[in-house]
């Protein structure tokens, strides 16, 4: 009688997770306020450390680094430890949600989204 319905018959199982994921969430969340990355501009002068949610912990500048050069090299480094601190926090959400068991239908796209890749 229920053949047609595929995985519908897991339906109170996915139920179920779906309502763990909010305190899941906000356990990951807490995580990766403590989870570092770190990133260093490509002259290696300067180097910043962020946690897993995107806040900067520290910036290191070689004292004798200054001039037009200073502000590319902080942005620079600052951009690469933001896009690995969403790397970071988009493969922590996906191990969660697989050991969720969470079959959900476009969590890869929304997990590309987090880190700005297609």
């Amino acid at each position: 009688m229920f053949k047609g319905l595929g995985n519908l018959g897991n339906l109170a199982g996915l139920v179920g997770s779906f309502q763990e994921l909010p305190g899941k969430m906000q356990e990951l969340n807490e995580r990766m306020k403590s989870e570092t990355v770190t990133a260093t501009s490509g002259c290696q002068r300067v180097e910043v450390v962020m946690n897993g949610v995107g806040h900067v912990q520290s910036v290191r500048i070689d004292p004798e680094f200054v001039g037009a050069e200073l502000e590319e090299a902080v942005l620079e480094a600052t951009n690469a430890a933001g896009a690995a601190a969403k790397q970071m926090y988009a493969d922590a959400i996906s191990n969660m949600v697989s050991e969720m068991n969470l079959n959900v239908p476009g969590i890869d796209g929304m997990l590309a989204s987090l880190t700005g890749s297609k």
